[in-house]
């Protein structure tokens, strides 16, 4: 049947325009109204498959529910008989353009073009995801681009309302046979762009077409399928199974944020990507952000100090660290020109704050570490230099209530760690016990309902009310929590292991976890604006100075004031004034050595994180954190004897070899990572191949995530790939493939000269020989120790153990078969208030020691005319 010049009710059929699996697109006019549209009419060797009149109506029913500049218009629907056969149709917008198919012509699109029109893209899918809406056959023939510049997406053909109860006809077991490629008996989709639930036949949600947008990403970045093969079935097979090749990032202009976006979407586990496309469109908005306006100054690369539970900047491995001395004052840059900000300083003395709060009548509570004494909560009146001390040494503020009740943990240290939660008037009073486990609260509105982070069997948990769990999860609990003013809503920060970012996060009781921020490499601290439409935080950006940011619900951000240092946000109140803490500090090291009889100090830069020690202790290994590129830092060689230290190259945990020739490390790139030998003379670095692997450290090794086996040919670590558990495998550093030496959730670490490795199954230790002895129990062990290295016989392990109370290092030579312990030294910090943290390296069985400690000096300031 002929369809040029054919009249379908008051369509006049101009040109054919195109088919599709599902049927063919004409030009026509509309008569009534005079104007071109786009006819597409089911294809009659169709009609006998209900299944498929079904989705093309279910097409028009679904697109015409949205109205939306970038989702193309459906104006009208329905069935008409020409020449005695039945056809369906739906008009809609006649696009004027090309696809984006035909626009990525096998090179790939300029890289501001694909920003802009993947933000449009992105914007929306959002769209038909609010509505309920999952396209289900995103890919770029799907996706037209307008003369001016303007994306509109096809084709909601597949799509389906997320939630329908009836019959899904791509599911397995249906009656309905099912496809792909409109073809019977595979499943409904285009392979090459489909998710890999999609591909298994599993029920959808939004999070599929975040995968296929990924792969249509892909395709717009480098002219080619992100998943490919020679046949459906191999095709399939890759979606299913492997990884789109690496995009080339060697220019320097790739924005690296784009690679972690990118990796994002296209994870196999839909849990792991990215939860919704508003979020990723305001990720790639960012990226547009910086690809239109480059720095016009290259800034030095942020400071990055290590983690310690304490420390208020939250970083991965690392945290608040201040870019070298900073005023007295806390000095800031403001966008928008308005009345300057004025600040009072309310803390004189020399240590550290750790954390603050307003209370009522303008008093002011916060917990210091002074001149090396435990951590105490204090008041003070702001315009007074002498603040008044509350009596409670050991314990963190968390909040303070409008009747001036404070909630605080008990017994607690140090920021981040976990303790028991209690409620006690600041007037003074005996605390009353809540809750254990808790890292953080907040007391909400009314002055009695709480927030709390707290872990719970080992998983981190978001309650509001007590009791009531928002987010449960095992990723790191976030210090930070805070209720809004209406008391409907808390913000947390979130905490992302595989890429090793931080987000800003808000969940409530009719608000579903929902993330308004996210890629900040360092946080410390946040509150909620004044009026509770945004949240305000302390954050730091991979090559952006830091700052004090806003993100209001819709994930709109904004720049408060860049700051001179580190400041961390401590509190805000109804009236605008704000609590920060502007803070110096210093990561040194100090090693006792052939050459010395007392320590020595050998730290390079501002933040010298230790790492190894020779075997003959005349060189150290360290990374200085306040020099990287992207998520690796510099790491620098020094002899002991104070000679100029030389930079190596760029990674993270490394490791001398034995005969100090070599070093490893693992090298990180977006969210995947490799293990990388770098010479420490004349030589290039190599690259050991790896499946994709996760390189991982544990708490019994916590600063190592590799290391060598004695006779340095070999490398031992831990990992885990492609949803797999953690195991241990061993490599030839001349080259081959990854050895599995344990089964999956069990580690091996420290081999011995014999070849005798620790095993850790779970919190047991046992050592299991390779000359053929029987596996044995270690005894001996004790929780929070750390393995540090065999003896020079091989018939002792030396341990470090650290002292809660004073801070010292206990170094000791544990007999694993009789479990008997010897103190060979103990260590203690340098100054007052300086503490430890990192590695303890030692040579010579323990005579010879180096470690980094962390020295801070805060000052608490009130601070007004933040806009």
């Amino acid at each position: 049947m002929g369809m040029i010049g054919a009249a379908i009710r008051r369509y006049h059929i101009d040109a054919k325009l195109g088919a599709g699996g599902m049927g063919t697109v004409y030009r026509a006019t509309d008569t009534h109204l005079n104007r071109s549209v786009a006819l597409k009419i089911l294809s009659p060797g169709a009609i006998a498959n209900p299944g498929r009149r079904q989705r093309f109506l279910q097409e028009a029913r679904a697109a015409s529910l949205l109205n939306h500049p970038n989702i193309v218009t459906i104006f009208d629907t329905g069935v008409e008989e020409v020449e005695g056969q039945r056809l369906d149709f739906i008009a809609m917008e006649l696009i004027s353009g090309r696809t984006v198919e035909s626009l990525i012509s096998g090179s790939g699109l300029a890289l501001r073009d694909t920003l802009e029109y993947a933000i449009q893209m992105a914007d929306a899918l959002s769209a038909a995801h609010a509505a309920g809406i999952v396209h289900r056959d995103l890919k770029p023939s799907n996706v037209m681009v307008t003369e001016q510049g303007l994306v509109k997406v096809l084709d909601f053909g597949l799509a389906k309302m997320a939630e329908s109860t009836q019959p899904d006809v791509d599911d397995f077991g249906a009656t309905e046979p099912v496809s792909f490629l409109t073809e019977d008996g595979i499943i409904l989709g285009t392979v090459a762009y489909m998710s890999p639930e999609q591909a298994e036949g599993k029920k959808l949600d939004s999070r599929s077409d975040i995968f296929s947008f990924g792969s249509v990403l892909y395709e717009m970045i480098t002219g080619r399928k992100a998943f490919s093969g020679d046949s459906k079935v191999s095709m399939l097979s890759a979606v299913l199974c492997k990884e789109p090749p690496p995009l080339d990032t060697s220019l320097t202009e790739f924005p690296r944020d784009l690679e972690v976006i990118l990796q994002r979407c296209l994870r196999k586990d839909p849990r792991r990507r990215w939860q919704s496309m508003a979020d990723l469109r305001v990720a790639l908005e960012d990226v547009l952000e910086v690809v239109k306006n480059p720095p016009a100054v290259v800034v030095t690369p942020l400071a990055r100090a290590a983690a310690s539970s304490r420390r208020r900047w939250l970083m991965p491995a690392i945290a608040g660290l201040v870019l070298g001395a900073i005023p007295a004052a806390y000095l800031g840059h403001r966008l928008v020109h308005h009345d300057p900000p004025v600040y009072q300083r309310l803390t004189y003395r020399r240590g550290d704050v750790l954390s603050a709060r307003f209370a009522p009548g303008g008093t002011v509570i916060y917990g210091a570490q002074w001149d090396g004494d435990p951590v105490s909560l204090f008041s003070v009146q702001p315009g007074s230099r002498e603040s008044r001390a509350l009596g409670l040494s050991k314990s963190i503020l968390l909040s303070v209530n409008s009747a001036g009740e404070m909630a605080i943990l008990k017994g607690v240290t140090e920021n981040g760690e976990p303790g028991t939660l209690a409620r006690v008037p600041y007037s003074g009073g005996t605390p009353r016990d809540i809750l254990e486990g808790v890292v953080a609260a907040d007391w909400g509105p009314d002055g009695e309902t709480m927030a709390v982070a707290r872990i719970v069997d080992g998983r981190n948990r978001i309650e509001y009310p007590i009791g009531r769990v928002l987010v449960e999860d095992q990723s790191r609990p976030s210090p930070s929590i805070r209720i809004s003013p209406r008391g409907d809503m808390v913000a947390y920060f979130d905490y992302d292991s595989e890429v090793g970012d931080y987000s800003v996060v808000v969940a409530g009781l009719s608000q579903p976890h929902k993330i308004l921020s996210r890629g900040w490499r360092g946080t410390s601290g946040l509150a909620w604006s004044p009026d509770g439409k945004e949240i305000w935080f302390a954050g730091v950006h991979g090559g952006v100075d830091p700052a004090l940011n806003a993100v209001d619900l819709s994930g709109k951000q904004r720049v408060l004031a860049y700051t001179a240092g580190y400041a961390m946000l401590l509190d805000v109140d109804r009236q605008g004034h704000a609590l920060l803490t502007n803070t110096y500090s210093r990561i040194g090291i100090r090693c006792v050595t052939p050459g010395s009889a007392t320590e020595v100090d050998l730290a390079w830069l501002d933040a010298s994180w230790l790492h190894d020690l020779s075997s003959d202790a005349r060189s150290i290994l360290f990374l200085e954190l306040s020099y990287g590129e992207g998520r690796n830092s510099a790491i620098y060689l020094r002899r002991t004897d104070g000679s100029p230290a030389v930079k190596l190259g760029f990674g993270n945990r490394p490791v001398l070899s034995p005969d100090g020739k070599s070093v490893l490390c693992v090298r990180r790139n977006g969210a995947s990572s490799e293990l990388v030998i770098l010479s420490t003379g004349a030589g290039e670095a190599k690259t050991l191949p790896g499946p994709g692997f996760h390189y991982e450290s544990s708490k019994w090794t916590p600063d190592e995530s590799a290391e060598w086996t004695p006779d340095g040919r070999r490398v031992l670590f831990s990992a885990s790939e492609g949803g797999h558990g953690v195991r241990s495998y061993t490599q030839d550093v001349m080259g081959g493939k990854p050895v599995a030496i344990t089964e999956e959730g069990v580690r091996a670490t420290r081999m011995s000269a014999d070849g005798s490795v620790i095993l850790i199954t779970g919190d047991k230790l046992s050592i299991h020989s390779t000359q053929g002895k029987a596996e044995r129990a270690l005894k001996g062990y004790q929780s929070g120790d750390v393995l540090l290295r065999w003896s020079a016989d091989g018939q002792s392990i030396l341990i470090r153990h650290d002292d809660a109370d004073t801070g010292n290092i206990g170094l000791y030579r544990l007999n694993p078969v009789t479990g008997v312990r010897t103190e060979l030294r103990e260590i203690k910090p340098p100054e007052p208030g300086a503490h430890f943290l990192g590695h303890l390296a030692i040579a010579g069985d323990g005579r010879y020691y180096a470690t980094s400690y962390q020295r801070d000096i805060g000052i608490l300031y009130q601070v007004a005319g933040i806009e």
